[in-house]
Protein backbone atom coordinates (compact mmCIF):
# COMPACT_ATOMS: atom_id res chain seq x y z
CA UNK A 1 0.00 0.00 0.00
CA UNK A 2 1.29 3.49 -0.88
CA UNK A 3 0.15 4.89 2.45
CA UNK A 4 2.69 2.67 4.20
CA UNK A 5 5.64 4.39 2.54
CA UNK A 6 6.88 7.89 3.46
CA UNK A 7 9.19 10.10 1.44
CA UNK A 8 9.83 13.37 3.28
CA UNK A 9 12.70 13.40 5.79
CA UNK A 10 12.52 15.25 9.10
CA UNK A 11 15.39 17.53 8.06
CA UNK A 12 13.58 18.43 4.84
CA UNK A 13 10.44 19.28 6.79
CA UNK A 14 12.31 21.43 9.32
CA UNK A 15 14.10 23.40 6.62
CA UNK A 16 10.92 23.97 4.62
CA UNK A 17 8.91 25.05 7.65
CA UNK A 18 11.69 27.42 8.75
CA UNK A 19 11.87 28.94 5.27
CA UNK A 20 8.09 29.24 5.19
CA UNK A 21 8.28 31.17 8.47
CA UNK A 22 10.64 33.62 6.80
CA UNK A 23 8.29 34.08 3.87
CA UNK A 24 5.45 34.83 6.25
CA UNK A 25 7.62 37.39 8.04
CA UNK A 26 7.65 39.27 4.75
CA UNK A 27 3.94 38.89 4.07
CA UNK A 28 3.01 39.94 7.62
CA UNK A 29 3.94 43.49 6.61
CA UNK A 30 1.76 43.51 3.49
CA UNK A 31 -1.02 40.96 3.82
CA UNK A 32 -2.82 42.39 6.85
CA UNK A 33 -4.81 45.51 7.58
CA UNK A 34 -1.63 47.36 8.61
CA UNK A 35 -0.68 47.80 4.97
CA UNK A 36 -3.86 49.81 4.33
CA UNK A 37 -3.24 51.85 7.49
CA UNK A 38 0.33 52.48 6.33
CA UNK A 39 -0.94 53.89 3.07
CA UNK A 40 -3.64 56.15 4.57
CA UNK A 41 -2.15 57.28 7.91
CA UNK A 42 1.64 56.94 7.55
CA UNK A 43 2.33 57.55 3.85
CA UNK A 44 -0.73 59.86 3.95
CA UNK A 45 -2.27 58.92 0.62
CA UNK A 46 -5.91 60.12 0.42
CA UNK A 47 -8.42 57.31 1.06
CA UNK A 48 -9.85 57.49 -2.45
CA UNK A 49 -6.32 57.28 -3.90
CA UNK A 50 -5.58 54.25 -1.72
CA UNK A 51 -8.75 52.56 -2.97
CA UNK A 52 -7.72 53.20 -6.58
CA UNK A 53 -4.15 52.02 -5.90
CA UNK A 54 -5.35 48.78 -4.37
CA UNK A 55 -7.63 48.09 -7.33
CA UNK A 56 -4.80 48.78 -9.81
CA UNK A 57 -2.40 46.58 -7.88
CA UNK A 58 -4.83 43.70 -7.69
CA UNK A 59 -5.69 43.94 -11.38
CA UNK A 60 -1.96 43.53 -11.93
CA UNK A 61 -2.07 40.51 -9.61
CA UNK A 62 -4.89 38.98 -11.61
CA UNK A 63 -2.90 39.29 -14.85
CA UNK A 64 0.49 38.45 -13.40
CA UNK A 65 -0.10 35.35 -11.30
CA UNK A 66 -1.67 32.97 -13.88
CA UNK A 67 1.01 33.97 -16.40
CA UNK A 68 3.70 33.09 -13.86
CA UNK A 69 1.95 29.82 -13.00
CA UNK A 70 1.60 28.87 -16.66
CA UNK A 71 5.28 29.59 -17.25
CA UNK A 72 6.27 27.40 -14.29
CA UNK A 73 4.11 24.54 -15.57
CA UNK A 74 5.61 24.76 -19.06
CA UNK A 75 9.23 25.29 -18.00
CA UNK A 76 11.51 22.56 -16.69
CA UNK A 77 15.09 23.10 -15.54
CA UNK A 78 17.91 20.86 -16.75
CA UNK A 79 17.73 18.81 -13.57
CA UNK A 80 14.09 17.97 -14.31
CA UNK A 81 12.63 20.26 -11.61
CA UNK A 82 9.99 22.94 -12.15
CA UNK A 83 9.79 24.79 -8.86
CA UNK A 84 12.72 24.24 -6.50
CA UNK A 85 15.30 26.33 -8.40
CA UNK A 86 12.99 29.36 -8.22
CA UNK A 87 12.98 29.02 -4.44
CA UNK A 88 16.72 29.73 -4.56
CA UNK A 89 16.56 32.73 -6.89
CA UNK A 90 13.64 34.78 -5.55
CA UNK A 91 14.39 35.58 -1.84
CA UNK A 92 16.82 38.47 -2.44
CA UNK A 93 14.63 40.49 -4.84
CA UNK A 94 11.60 39.88 -2.61
CA UNK A 95 13.51 41.30 0.37
CA UNK A 96 14.92 44.32 -1.46
CA UNK A 97 11.61 45.39 -2.99
CA UNK A 98 9.83 44.93 0.35
CA UNK A 99 12.14 47.54 1.89
CA UNK A 100 11.72 49.93 -1.05
CA UNK A 101 7.93 49.54 -0.89
CA UNK A 102 7.88 50.95 2.65
CA UNK A 103 10.18 53.89 1.91
CA UNK A 104 8.23 57.12 2.50
CA UNK A 105 10.42 59.75 0.87
CA UNK A 106 7.79 62.51 1.15
CA UNK A 107 4.22 63.24 2.24
CA UNK A 108 4.01 66.48 0.28
CA UNK A 109 0.63 66.75 -1.47
CA UNK A 110 2.28 68.53 -4.39
CA UNK A 111 4.35 65.40 -5.03
CA UNK A 112 1.38 63.05 -4.86
CA UNK A 113 1.74 61.99 -8.50
CA UNK A 114 5.41 61.10 -7.99
CA UNK A 115 4.69 59.22 -4.77
CA UNK A 116 1.91 57.25 -6.45
CA UNK A 117 4.11 56.40 -9.45
CA UNK A 118 6.94 55.25 -7.18
CA UNK A 119 4.60 53.13 -5.08
CA UNK A 120 3.05 51.41 -8.12
CA UNK A 121 6.47 50.61 -9.64
CA UNK A 122 7.80 49.19 -6.37
CA UNK A 123 4.67 47.12 -5.84
CA UNK A 124 4.77 45.66 -9.34
CA UNK A 125 8.40 44.64 -8.87
CA UNK A 126 7.75 43.21 -5.40
CA UNK A 127 4.66 41.34 -6.52
CA UNK A 128 6.35 39.70 -9.50
CA UNK A 129 9.20 38.36 -7.36
CA UNK A 130 6.89 37.33 -4.52
CA UNK A 131 4.44 35.61 -6.88
CA UNK A 132 7.13 33.39 -8.40
CA UNK A 133 8.29 32.42 -4.92
CA UNK A 134 4.82 31.88 -3.47
CA UNK A 135 3.56 29.80 -6.39
CA UNK A 136 6.60 27.54 -6.06
CA UNK A 137 6.40 27.36 -2.26
CA UNK A 138 2.88 25.97 -2.37
CA UNK A 139 3.16 24.24 -5.71
CA UNK A 140 5.95 22.05 -4.40
CA UNK A 141 3.68 20.79 -1.61
CA UNK A 142 1.73 18.92 -4.29
CA UNK A 143 4.92 17.32 -5.65
CA UNK A 144 6.84 16.62 -2.45
CA UNK A 145 5.28 13.16 -2.07
CA UNK A 146 3.11 10.79 -4.14
CA UNK A 147 1.55 9.65 -0.86
CA UNK A 148 -1.55 11.83 -0.40
CA UNK A 149 -1.81 11.12 3.33
CA UNK A 150 1.79 12.15 3.91
CA UNK A 151 1.23 15.17 1.70
CA UNK A 152 -1.85 16.18 3.71
CA UNK A 153 0.15 16.02 6.94
CA UNK A 154 2.95 18.04 5.35
CA UNK A 155 0.46 20.65 4.16
CA UNK A 156 -1.27 20.76 7.55
CA UNK A 157 1.97 21.54 9.38
CA UNK A 158 3.10 23.97 6.68
CA UNK A 159 -0.16 25.91 6.85
CA UNK A 160 -0.21 25.78 10.64
CA UNK A 161 3.34 27.04 11.07
CA UNK A 162 3.02 29.63 8.31
CA UNK A 163 -0.28 30.90 9.67
CA UNK A 164 1.07 31.05 13.22
CA UNK A 165 4.02 33.17 12.13
CA UNK A 166 1.91 35.39 9.89
CA UNK A 167 -0.86 35.88 12.44
CA UNK A 168 1.54 36.56 15.31
CA UNK A 169 3.65 39.06 13.41
CA UNK A 170 0.83 40.79 11.51
CA UNK A 171 -0.87 41.50 14.85
CA UNK A 172 2.19 42.27 17.00
CA UNK A 173 4.23 44.32 14.50
CA UNK A 174 1.76 47.26 14.29
CA UNK A 175 1.50 47.47 18.09
CA UNK A 176 5.28 47.24 18.59
CA UNK A 177 5.88 49.77 15.82
CA UNK A 178 3.48 52.29 17.33
CA UNK A 179 4.80 51.85 20.88
CA UNK A 180 8.42 52.30 19.77
CA UNK A 181 7.53 55.43 17.79
CA UNK A 182 5.61 56.90 20.76
CA UNK A 183 8.27 55.99 23.32
CA UNK A 184 11.23 57.26 21.26
CA UNK A 185 9.47 60.25 19.74
CA UNK A 186 10.41 59.25 16.18
CA UNK A 187 8.19 59.19 13.11
CA UNK A 188 6.07 56.17 12.26
CA UNK A 189 7.53 56.27 8.73
CA UNK A 190 11.08 55.78 10.05
CA UNK A 191 10.15 52.91 12.38
CA UNK A 192 8.16 51.27 9.56
CA UNK A 193 11.25 51.35 7.32
CA UNK A 194 13.36 49.77 10.08
CA UNK A 195 10.78 47.01 10.50
CA UNK A 196 10.73 46.48 6.72
CA UNK A 197 14.48 45.87 6.79
CA UNK A 198 14.26 43.47 9.76
CA UNK A 199 11.18 41.50 8.77
CA UNK A 200 11.09 42.12 5.02
CA UNK A 201 14.71 41.66 4.00
CA UNK A 202 15.54 39.40 6.95
CA UNK A 203 12.50 37.20 6.43
CA UNK A 204 13.19 36.91 2.71
CA UNK A 205 16.70 35.62 3.40
CA UNK A 206 15.29 33.01 5.77
CA UNK A 207 12.78 31.92 3.10
CA UNK A 208 15.69 30.56 1.06
CA UNK A 209 15.43 27.43 3.22
CA UNK A 210 12.22 26.47 1.38
CA UNK A 211 14.46 25.29 -1.46
CA UNK A 212 15.30 22.22 0.64
CA UNK A 213 11.97 20.63 -0.36
CA UNK A 214 12.30 17.97 -3.05
CA UNK A 215 10.12 17.42 -6.11
CA UNK A 216 9.24 13.74 -6.19
CA UNK A 217 6.19 13.70 -8.46
CA UNK A 218 7.06 14.27 -12.10
CA UNK A 219 5.12 13.96 -15.33
CA UNK A 220 6.65 13.20 -18.69
CA UNK A 221 7.53 16.58 -20.21
CA UNK A 222 5.75 15.59 -23.42
CA UNK A 223 2.52 15.49 -21.46
CA UNK A 224 2.94 19.01 -20.11
CA UNK A 225 1.05 21.98 -21.49
CA UNK A 226 2.30 23.14 -24.87
CA UNK A 227 1.16 26.72 -24.56
CA UNK A 228 -0.21 29.31 -22.18
CA UNK A 229 -3.59 28.91 -23.85
CA UNK A 230 -3.60 25.22 -22.97
CA UNK A 231 -2.65 26.08 -19.39
CA UNK A 232 -5.68 28.33 -19.07
CA UNK A 233 -7.94 25.75 -20.68
CA UNK A 234 -6.70 23.25 -18.09
CA UNK A 235 -7.45 25.77 -15.39
CA UNK A 236 -11.07 26.15 -16.46
CA UNK A 237 -11.51 22.38 -16.47
CA UNK A 238 -10.58 22.24 -12.79
CA UNK A 239 -14.02 22.60 -11.24
CA UNK A 240 -12.85 22.15 -7.65
CA UNK A 241 -10.29 24.92 -7.99
CA UNK A 242 -12.75 27.31 -9.60
CA UNK A 243 -15.46 26.77 -6.99
CA UNK A 244 -13.13 27.24 -4.02
CA UNK A 245 -11.65 30.30 -5.72
CA UNK A 246 -15.14 31.74 -6.18
CA UNK A 247 -15.80 31.16 -2.48
CA UNK A 248 -12.66 33.10 -1.63
CA UNK A 249 -13.76 35.99 -3.82
CA UNK A 250 -17.10 36.10 -2.00
CA UNK A 251 -15.21 35.94 1.30
CA UNK A 252 -13.24 39.05 0.36
CA UNK A 253 -16.46 41.11 0.57
CA UNK A 254 -16.10 41.04 4.36
CA UNK A 255 -14.07 44.23 4.26
CA UNK A 256 -14.86 45.17 7.86
CA UNK A 257 -11.67 43.38 8.94
CA UNK A 258 -9.68 46.20 7.31
CA UNK A 259 -11.60 48.88 9.24
CA UNK A 260 -10.77 47.68 12.75
CA UNK A 261 -7.91 50.14 13.30
CA UNK A 262 -10.03 53.08 12.16
CA UNK A 263 -12.81 51.96 14.50
CA UNK A 264 -10.45 51.95 17.48
CA UNK A 265 -8.78 55.21 16.53
CA UNK A 266 -11.94 57.27 16.15
CA UNK A 267 -14.58 55.50 18.29
CA UNK A 268 -12.68 54.25 21.37
CA UNK A 269 -11.14 56.78 23.83
CA UNK A 270 -7.32 56.84 23.87
CA UNK A 271 -7.32 56.13 27.62
CA UNK A 272 -9.41 52.98 27.19
CA UNK A 273 -6.49 50.93 28.54
CA UNK A 274 -5.10 53.72 30.71
CA UNK A 275 -1.79 53.75 28.83
CA UNK A 276 -0.88 56.42 26.32
CA UNK A 277 1.65 54.16 24.61
CA UNK A 278 -1.05 51.80 23.34
CA UNK A 279 -3.08 53.51 20.66
CA UNK A 280 -5.29 52.36 17.81
CA UNK A 281 -2.70 49.96 16.39
CA UNK A 282 -2.17 48.45 19.84
CA UNK A 283 -5.89 47.99 20.36
CA UNK A 284 -6.09 46.43 16.90
CA UNK A 285 -3.40 43.96 17.95
CA UNK A 286 -5.37 43.05 21.08
CA UNK A 287 -8.53 42.68 18.99
CA UNK A 288 -6.89 40.29 16.53
CA UNK A 289 -5.29 38.29 19.33
CA UNK A 290 -8.66 37.79 21.03
CA UNK A 291 -10.59 37.15 17.82
CA UNK A 292 -7.91 35.28 15.90
CA UNK A 293 -5.76 33.34 18.36
CA UNK A 294 -8.48 30.73 19.07
CA UNK A 295 -8.26 29.77 15.40
CA UNK A 296 -5.02 27.90 16.11
CA UNK A 297 -7.15 25.29 17.88
CA UNK A 298 -8.83 24.65 14.54
CA UNK A 299 -5.43 24.18 12.90
CA UNK A 300 -4.36 21.59 15.42
CA UNK A 301 -7.59 19.64 15.03
CA UNK A 302 -7.99 20.13 11.27
CA UNK A 303 -7.63 16.43 10.53
CA UNK A 304 -10.18 15.52 13.23
CA UNK A 305 -12.61 18.08 11.82
CA UNK A 306 -12.10 16.53 8.38
CA UNK A 307 -13.05 13.11 9.72
CA UNK A 308 -15.94 14.49 11.78
CA UNK A 309 -17.55 16.31 8.84
CA UNK A 310 -16.62 13.82 6.13
CA UNK A 311 -14.18 15.99 4.20
CA UNK A 312 -12.57 19.40 4.06
CA UNK A 313 -15.33 20.96 1.95
CA UNK A 314 -17.82 20.38 4.75
CA UNK A 315 -15.27 21.76 7.23
CA UNK A 316 -15.14 25.02 5.26
CA UNK A 317 -18.94 25.26 5.34
CA UNK A 318 -19.00 24.64 9.10
CA UNK A 319 -16.41 27.39 9.65
CA UNK A 320 -18.56 29.96 7.85
CA UNK A 321 -21.76 29.01 9.69
CA UNK A 322 -20.09 29.43 13.07
CA UNK A 323 -18.65 32.80 12.02
CA UNK A 324 -22.08 34.10 10.96
CA UNK A 325 -23.70 33.13 14.25
CA UNK A 326 -20.92 34.62 16.39
CA UNK A 327 -20.86 37.95 14.57
CA UNK A 328 -24.61 38.45 14.71
CA UNK A 329 -24.51 37.91 18.47
CA UNK A 330 -21.51 40.27 18.83
CA UNK A 331 -23.27 43.00 16.88
CA UNK A 332 -26.31 42.70 19.11
CA UNK A 333 -24.10 43.04 22.21
CA UNK A 334 -22.48 46.27 20.96
CA UNK A 335 -19.23 47.98 21.90
CA UNK A 336 -20.05 50.58 24.54
CA UNK A 337 -17.74 50.32 27.56
CA UNK A 338 -16.96 46.77 28.66
CA UNK A 339 -19.38 45.37 26.09
CA UNK A 340 -16.49 45.65 23.63
CA UNK A 341 -14.62 42.89 25.48
CA UNK A 342 -17.68 40.64 25.43
CA UNK A 343 -18.16 41.17 21.70
CA UNK A 344 -14.52 40.40 20.97
CA UNK A 345 -14.65 37.21 23.04
CA UNK A 346 -17.78 36.07 21.19
CA UNK A 347 -16.11 36.63 17.81
CA UNK A 348 -13.05 34.82 19.14
CA UNK A 349 -15.10 31.78 20.12
CA UNK A 350 -16.66 31.81 16.66
CA UNK A 351 -13.18 31.81 15.10
CA UNK A 352 -12.04 28.57 16.79
CA UNK A 353 -12.64 26.31 13.76
CA UNK A 354 -11.44 28.94 11.26
CA UNK A 355 -7.81 27.94 11.62
CA UNK A 356 -8.53 24.82 9.59
CA UNK A 357 -9.59 26.88 6.56
CA UNK A 358 -6.18 27.37 4.93
CA UNK A 359 -5.28 23.71 5.54
CA UNK A 360 -8.57 22.60 4.02
CA UNK A 361 -8.17 24.78 0.94
CA UNK A 362 -4.59 23.70 0.24
CA UNK A 363 -5.58 20.04 0.60
CA UNK A 364 -8.47 20.56 -1.83
CA UNK A 365 -6.12 22.25 -4.32
CA UNK A 366 -3.68 19.33 -4.06
CA UNK A 367 -6.56 16.93 -4.65
CA UNK A 368 -7.59 18.94 -7.68
CA UNK A 369 -4.06 18.63 -9.13
CA UNK A 370 -4.17 14.84 -8.71
CA UNK A 371 -7.64 14.75 -10.25
CA UNK A 372 -6.55 16.76 -13.28
CA UNK A 373 -3.52 14.50 -13.76
CA UNK A 374 -5.80 11.46 -13.51
CA UNK A 375 -8.19 13.00 -15.99
CA UNK A 376 -5.75 14.53 -18.52
CA UNK A 377 -2.25 13.16 -17.80
CA UNK A 378 -0.96 16.65 -16.96
CA UNK A 379 0.00 18.07 -13.57
CA UNK A 380 -0.75 21.74 -13.02
CA UNK A 381 0.97 22.80 -9.77
CA UNK A 382 2.05 26.11 -11.28
CA UNK A 383 -1.25 27.32 -12.70
CA UNK A 384 -3.25 25.89 -9.77
CA UNK A 385 -1.24 27.53 -7.00
CA UNK A 386 -0.79 30.69 -9.04
CA UNK A 387 -4.56 30.93 -8.94
CA UNK A 388 -4.48 30.43 -5.19
CA UNK A 389 -1.88 33.17 -4.70
CA UNK A 390 -3.52 35.39 -7.29
CA UNK A 391 -6.95 35.24 -5.72
CA UNK A 392 -5.53 35.47 -2.21
CA UNK A 393 -3.99 38.79 -3.21
CA UNK A 394 -6.98 39.83 -5.29
CA UNK A 395 -9.24 39.01 -2.35
CA UNK A 396 -7.10 41.06 0.02
CA UNK A 397 -7.13 43.86 -2.53
CA UNK A 398 -10.91 43.72 -2.84
CA UNK A 399 -11.20 43.72 0.95
CA UNK A 400 -8.87 46.69 1.37
CA UNK A 401 -10.24 48.48 -1.68
CA UNK A 402 -13.82 48.19 -0.45
CA UNK A 403 -12.72 49.29 3.01
CA UNK A 404 -11.04 52.45 1.75
CA UNK A 405 -13.93 53.13 -0.61
CA UNK A 406 -16.26 52.85 2.38
CA UNK A 407 -14.05 55.29 4.30
CA UNK A 408 -14.26 57.74 1.42
CA UNK A 409 -18.06 57.31 1.25
CA UNK A 410 -18.28 58.02 4.99
CA UNK A 411 -16.31 61.23 4.55
CA UNK A 412 -13.16 59.97 6.28
CA UNK A 413 -10.06 62.15 6.42
CA UNK A 414 -6.88 61.06 8.19
CA UNK A 415 -6.01 63.13 11.26
CA UNK A 416 -2.38 63.08 12.37
CA UNK A 417 -0.97 63.79 15.85
CA UNK A 418 -4.21 64.94 17.49
CA UNK A 419 -4.64 64.83 21.27
CA UNK A 420 -8.15 63.38 20.95
CA UNK A 421 -9.49 61.45 17.96
CA UNK A 422 -12.98 60.44 19.15
CA UNK A 423 -15.61 62.70 17.63
CA UNK A 424 -13.38 64.06 14.87
CA UNK A 425 -14.95 62.06 12.04
CA UNK A 426 -18.32 62.50 10.33
CA UNK A 427 -21.68 61.44 11.75
CA UNK A 428 -21.96 58.84 8.99
CA UNK A 429 -18.61 57.36 10.05
CA UNK A 430 -19.71 57.17 13.70
CA UNK A 431 -23.00 55.50 12.72
CA UNK A 432 -21.74 52.87 10.27
CA UNK A 433 -18.23 51.90 11.34
CA UNK A 434 -19.34 49.29 13.93
CA UNK A 435 -21.86 47.51 11.63
CA UNK A 436 -19.28 47.47 8.85
CA UNK A 437 -16.57 46.01 11.11
CA UNK A 438 -18.75 43.25 12.56
CA UNK A 439 -21.38 42.35 9.96
CA UNK A 440 -19.69 42.54 6.56
CA UNK A 441 -17.60 39.40 7.35
CA UNK A 442 -20.83 37.60 8.32
CA UNK A 443 -22.47 38.52 5.00
CA UNK A 444 -19.34 37.36 3.17
CA UNK A 445 -19.46 34.01 5.02
CA UNK A 446 -23.00 33.36 3.78
CA UNK A 447 -21.91 34.01 0.19
CA UNK A 448 -18.75 31.91 0.71
CA UNK A 449 -20.82 28.79 1.37
CA UNK A 450 -22.78 28.85 -1.90
CA UNK A 451 -20.05 27.65 -4.37
CA UNK A 452 -18.91 24.95 -1.94
CA UNK A 453 -22.29 23.26 -2.21
CA UNK A 454 -21.35 22.30 -5.79
CA UNK A 455 -18.01 20.62 -4.98
CA UNK A 456 -18.46 16.86 -5.44
CA UNK A 457 -15.22 14.97 -4.75
CA UNK A 458 -16.01 12.00 -2.55
CA UNK A 459 -13.65 9.77 -0.58
CA UNK A 460 -14.44 6.99 -3.02
CA UNK A 461 -13.47 9.05 -6.05
CA UNK A 462 -10.28 10.20 -4.31
CA UNK A 463 -9.32 6.58 -3.64
CA UNK A 464 -9.81 5.68 -7.31
CA UNK A 465 -7.71 8.65 -8.44
CA UNK A 466 -4.85 7.79 -6.08
CA UNK A 467 -4.89 4.11 -7.01
CA UNK A 468 -4.89 4.83 -10.75
CA UNK A 469 -2.09 7.40 -10.52
CA UNK A 470 0.04 4.96 -8.55
CA UNK A 471 -0.58 2.28 -11.17
CA UNK A 472 0.14 4.73 -14.00
CA UNK A 473 3.52 5.75 -12.54
CA UNK A 474 4.46 2.12 -12.03
CA UNK A 475 3.35 1.10 -15.53
CA UNK A 476 0.56 -1.15 -14.28
CA UNK A 477 -3.03 -1.51 -15.46
CA UNK A 478 -5.47 1.14 -14.28
CA UNK A 479 -9.16 0.86 -13.49
CA UNK A 480 -10.13 2.23 -16.89
CA UNK A 481 -12.30 4.97 -15.38
CA UNK A 482 -10.23 8.02 -16.34
CA UNK A 483 -10.69 9.79 -19.71
CA UNK A 484 -6.90 9.87 -20.12
CA UNK A 485 -6.66 6.12 -19.64
CA UNK A 486 -9.41 5.44 -22.14
CA UNK A 487 -7.87 7.69 -24.78
CA UNK A 488 -4.12 7.18 -24.36
CA UNK A 489 -3.34 3.75 -23.01
CA UNK A 490 -4.76 0.25 -22.71
CA UNK A 491 -6.83 -0.17 -19.56
CA UNK A 492 -9.49 -2.51 -18.32
CA UNK A 493 -12.98 -1.17 -19.02
CA UNK A 494 -14.80 -1.04 -15.72
CA UNK A 495 -17.16 1.74 -16.60
CA UNK A 496 -17.17 5.48 -16.64
CA UNK A 497 -17.01 8.10 -13.87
Amino acid sequence: MENEKTYISKKEKRNFYFGLSGQNMVYSLIGGSFFTYFMTDIALFPAIVVSALLIIMKVWDGVNDPIVGSFIDRHTFKNGEKMRPFLKYTPLPVGVFTVLLFLVFSTNEDLLWLRVAYFIIMYICWDLAYTVQDVCVWGITAAVSPNSSERDRFVQWARTIGSCVYSALSTVIPMALEMIANAKGVSMAFVTLVFAIIFGLGGAMISYRCSSAQERVHVNQQEQQASMKESFLMLFKNKMLLLVTLSNLFGSLGFGVSLVTYFFKYEIPSDFLGNGLIGALGLTTIYFIITGLPGFIGMIFADKLKKLFGGYVNVLIFIQVVNVIARIIAFAVGFEGNKLWISMIIIGIGSIPSGAASIAQTSIFCDSIDYMEWKTGKRTEGITFSMQTSFTKISSGITSGLATAALAALGYKAIDNAAVYVGTQTAAFDKWIWPLVVLTPAIASVLYIIPLLFVKYTKEKRAIVESDLKARREGREESGLSPYCQEKINCSDNGKV
